[in-house]
């Protein structure tokens, strides 16, 4: 053998091993950055899927990245027939690989034949491959569908009976939720429900059945049962699907939300039956109500916010005009805080609140807007007497409070307000009623109603 030809062959022989080093770490180790290590910077790829086309190394990252998480695991691999073919005076190489994968699906395997022709250049001092293109016999390959993970799907075909109903109990409780289905008939009468479901309700399938006499309906809440079926019916009859959200009873009669998406069949005996996956969002509409508490109400006393509070005083407006405001401000808190602590001065805060409560609670809108910050808004409907003698009870008990627990400190409740007339909204009302506050503080523990002194109680200073 010549020079020249022996360094062809030795030349043959690297390019073979390029590509097995390729077909190594892309199809036996899944390994990212290794099978890119192989290819150039600008490496154009043609995979067997629609999508499956790059015109760079960073293309072919997002594609192989999203393969490798869809399927992960190693793949067997044999090389059936190579072919290379050298040109450009020894500098372009073009090869042709036919090659078998083994997919392994429970004891089934599955074999795919496919082609693969790729071009190899000289990269600075080593052969990389430039391009790549993937094939198969086949024809029929989803839009979207991933090599190989289109044929890993297809052994679902080639399984015998009995790893069938395996992958198929794999997949349903794999699911989110539970299934259960129904024929459309009255009651909906049982045709399925599987073991995840069993455990949402907290029955086994025996204790099930005992209980509901094999119909759907009798799991759904009472209270629900009928706005279920008219939303379930006229969903189906729309759009053969439905989705819903809706209490079941479980066992021990604990009452349990579900997220129901379900669509019609039509089973094996041509009755029609709609089948279902339920989903326990019980503790996600807890911490939904919980949210939502927090966002209407100041978290130190229970009491509405500034949000909630002119919400609800809208409403209230909108209702009826007339009604009475004040706000509400102790006077000297800044020394409760200094000498006793925060905590202490958290205590104070909660027990104003409580007083307002007691005095106040039923007969207006209360809220704490921050600080030592207080808001009632009392209703039109109640007169202007009572409502003073309310706010003069809350003044008297609120000094009596701190008079028993910090006798030495000169603390009191100081109160503006002004009465609404039509159509006047919350901004002139605080306005208003904050000018009376002012003038209030000034003397301490006053309670003034529109610049007008109702109360003076300067004798209330501690």
């Amino acid at each position: 053998m010549s020079e020249s030809k022996r360094k062809m062959v030795l030349k043959g022989d690297s390019m073979r091993k390029l590509l097995e080093k390729f077909f190594q770490h892309y199809l036996t180790e899944r390994n990212l950055e290794a099978t890119l290590a192989v290819l150039t910077e600008d490496v154009v790829s043609v995979g067997t899927g629609e999508q499956e086309i790059s015109r760079n190394k960073g293309e072919l990252r997002e594609l192989l990245l999203s393969e490798f998480e869809e399927l992960p695991n190693a793949l067997e691999y044999e090389i059936c027939d190579y072919m290379q073919n050298f040109s450009g005076g020894g500098s372009i190489c073009t090869q042709l690989a036919v090659f078998n994968i083994r997919l392994k699906a429970e004891n089934e395997i599955t074999e795919i034949h496919s082609r693969l022709t790729s071009t190899c250049v000289k990269d600075g001092n080593e052969w990389k491959i430039a391009s790549l293109h993937m094939s198969t016999p086949e024809h029929d390959q989803e839009k979207g569908a991933f090599f190989p993970l289109y044929y890993g799907k297809g052994v679902v075909g080639t399984l015998s009976k009995e790893s069938e109903e395996k992958l198929t109990e794999l997949v349903t409780n794999a699911l989110p939720g539970g299934i259960m289905g129904g024929y459309l008939e009255e009651g909906y009468p049982l045709y399925t429900i599987n073991n995840k479901m069993l455990e949402i309700l907290g029955y086994t399938y025996e204790e099930l059945i005992a209980v509901t006499d094999e119909k759907m309906m009798n799991v759904i809440y009472t209270a629900d049962q009928q706005r279920v079926e008219e939303s379930i019916g006229e969903q189906i009859q729309e759009k053969n699907e439905y989705e819903i959200v809706y209490r079941v009873v479980g066992k021990n009669d604990r009452l349990i939300w579900v997220n129901d998406i379900g669509r019609k069949i039509i089973t094996n005996d041509g009755r029609e039956a709609m089948i279902s996956i339920m989903t326990d969002i019980t503790e996600q509409l807890k911490r939904e109500e919980i949210l939502k508490y927090e966002a209407g109400y100041d978290s130190l006393t229970g009491l509405n916010n500034r949000k909630n509070a002119v919400s609800l005083m809208e409403k209230e407006f909108n209702r009826k005009a007339g009604g009475y405001f004040f706000i509400c401000d102790i006077d000297n808190f800044k020394s409760v805080n200094d000498t006793k602590g925060h905590l202490f001065g958290d205590n104070v805060l909660i027990k104003l609140a409580d007083i307002m409560r007691k005095q106040a609670g039923d007969k207006s809108i209360l809220a704490r807007l921050g600080g030592d910050e207080y808001i009632l808004f009392f209703h039109a409907d109640i007169n202007k007497k009572d409502v003073m003698n309310i706010m003069q009870g809350i003044q008297k008990e609120f000094l009596s409070y701190m008079r028993e627990i910090i006798p030495k400190l000169n603390v009191s409740l100081s109160i503006g307000g002004t009465e609404r007339t039509a159509n006047e909204d919350t901004k002139t009302l605080y306005d208003r009623a904050d000018k009376a506050l002012y003038q209030a503080k000034n003397q301490k523990g006053e309670l003034r109603l529109q610049e007008q002194t109702v109360r003076k109680r300067s004798e209330n200073n501690i």
